[in-house]
Parts: structure tokens; C-alpha cells; sequence
């Protein structure tokens, strides 16, 4: 008797959850419209430094959509329909968010495979195919242009720790650190 109940229970939550999702997904939200600059009305990049040109360049074809073009995140008119979905927002790259925190290491690997958790935020393709280790590298310091010197310090610190774990462990296939962002003479 009692299982007989505890099934009766557990259909009954199971179809409220799928009625709530069916109630849910065919709401439609207003269209978003988004609008694409064509490469050639592009601001040409305010740097000198040839890395940090194409830093700027391949973060804006890969990562700025999502990210922001000033670093800034998730579109401000994007955010509380992802909130609403019970999702986590795209984060800030500037000194805002949240990207000094990790190890180059960490954020290389993301860049590369990506974020595949749709249950918790959006999915970030990885760039492994068409992507080199030096644009990377390049997209990696001109993000870091924008964090305070202590950001950028304590990025060089868990970056630092991560590789003399590998060490310590003997990975060899361990990740390269990325390069300085902190000549910013050479903007």
C-alpha cells in the first residue's frame, strides 16, 4: 500500500513538472533583435602591439557577441529572460567578472572545450577547431588589459600554483602559461 502511494505521489510530481515545462516553453518571448556591425564599418583596434590587435580581433569574432565588445557580459536586455529561465548569465571578462580569479590554464581549457552545462547557464562552444594557441594567447592578454594589477596579480599567482602542481605531478601535457597583460606601453 504504502509503495502504491509513493508511486502515486512520484507520477504526480513528475507530470506537474512536465505540464509546468510544457506551460513554460510555449510562452513566447518578445524576438530579440541584434545587430551585427559588418567587419568593414569596424572600428579599426586602438593598439599597436600586434598581439594585442588580434587579441581584440578574435575576441570580437568569438567572444564579444556573448561576452560583451567592452567586456561588460551578457547584452543588459538579454538578462532577465536568462534569469527568468533560472540560468546564470554570461559573465564579465573586465574587472567586474570573474575571469581574474582562475588560472590561465583553466581559461585556455574553456576557450578550447567549451561549457556544457545547459542546465546552469548558457553553453559556450569550444574553439578547438580554426583557433591557434597563440590567438588564445593573444585574446587571453587583451582581456587581461582591462583587470586592475592586483587582478592581474592574482592571476599570475593561481597560474603560477596550477603549473607547479602539474609539475608536481608530473603532467607533462600540462597547459602553457599565457603571456603578461601588464605592458600596457605597448597599446
Amino acid at each position: 500500500m504504502r509503495s502504491r502511494r509513493a508511486k502515486r505521489n512520484l507520477s504526480f510530481v513528475v507530470s506537474c513538472a512536465v505540464v509546468l515545462m510544457i506551460v513554460s516553453c510555449t510562452q513566447a518571448a518578445p524576438p530579440l533583435e541584434i545587430t551585427l556591425i559588418p567587419a568593414a564599418e569596424r572600428t579599426p583596434s586602438r593598439f599597436t602591439d600586434p598581439e594585442l590587435a588580434e587579441g581584440e580581433t578574435q575576441y570580437n569574432l568569438l567572444c564579444a557577441h556573448c561576452h560583451g565588445y567592452n567586456l561588460e557580459g551578457q547584452l543588459a536586455v538579454t538578462v532577465p529572460q536568462t534569469l527568468n529561465l533560472g540560468m546564470h548569465t554570461v559573465p564579465p571578462h573586465d574587472s567586474t567578472g570573474h575571469t581574474w580569479q582562475h588560472p590561465d590554464q583553466l581559461l585556455i581549457r574553456v576557450i578550447r572545450e567549451g561549457i556544457q552545462n545547459p542546465l546552469d547557464q548558457y553553453v559556450m562552444p569550444g574553439f578547438t577547431d580554426g583557433v591557434s594557441d597563440a590567438q588564445v594567447n593573444a585574446i587571453l592578454r587583451y582581456i587581461k588589459l582591462s583587470w586592475t594589477e592586483s587582478q592581474r596579480e592574482h592571476n599570475r599567482r593561481v597560474t603560477e600554483q596550477w603549473a607547479e602542481m602539474d609539475r608536481l605531478l608530473g603532467n607533462a601535457a600540462a597547459a602553457e602559461t599565457t603571456p603578461d597583460a601588464t605592458d600596457e606601453s605597448a597599446q
